[in-house]
């Protein structure tokens, strides 16, 4: 699968879906000293993207340039040993001509995959989006990041069809899917585009 930059899209924050995370894991606050922290999470998680390795200029430019905001919006997930082992960070963003909340920059290391963390971490971030006043959200991934992309997907977030090669990622990231998931996922599009006509 060729690797695509996608852009997903939930126009409401009303009805997130709920979900606890396992006994002993929370979340923190970034704090002022954290970046080198964040950057290793990164440098671990290695997931690859279509803009090249996620570095300290990377950082610099899209979070590091609001240090405050960072503080209010970025977190770390924590295991129950006390290890940094993910991070999240609900954000903001002009798309459209409008002013958006964003889920951005998560990732949890790869040890830690598949334990059911990545959904209440982002169950917490748009919750996090509507207590600081969004209203809809939007995220960016890549297409060959499948499991993120089901995860979205359960919280409500749809294709931005209107991208740059949307339809050619979009097609891939149908087949890639599972069968079961798929004929969800196609359903729940058909739904959306009746209700828009």
């Amino acid at each position: 699968m060729k690797n695509i930059s996608v852009v997903m899209l939930r126009n409401d924050l009303e009805n997130i879906p709920r979900f606890d995370f396992s006994v002993g894991y929370r979340l923190r606050a970034f704090e002022q000293d954290d970046v080198k922290l964040w950057l290793h999470i990164w440098a671990m998680s290695d997931i690859g993207s279509s803009h090249g390795a996620v570095t300290q200029h990377v950082f610099q430019r899209y979070l590091g340039c609001d240090m405050k905001g960072l503080q209010r919006r970025g977190v770390f997930l924590v295991s129950p040993d006390g290890e940094d082992i993910g991070t999240i960070t609900s954000w903001y963003h002009r798309y459209r001509g409008l002013r958006w909340g964003r889920i951005h920059f998560a990732a949890i290391v790869p040890e830690y995959r598949g334990l059911g963390l990545a959904k209440p971490m982002v169950s917490a971030a748009m919750n996090r989006l509507r207590e600081l006043g969004h209203r809809r959200a939007m995220l960016t991934t890549e297409s060959h990041r499948i499991p993120a992309i089901k995860v979205y997907h359960d919280f409500g977030f749809v294709p931005d069809m209107t991208t740059p090669d949307a339809a050619i990622a979009w097609r891939e990231i149908n087949e890639a899917l599972p069968v079961s998931l798929r004929s969800r996922w196609n359903r729940d599009k058909l739904r959306k585009q009746s209700r828009r006509r």
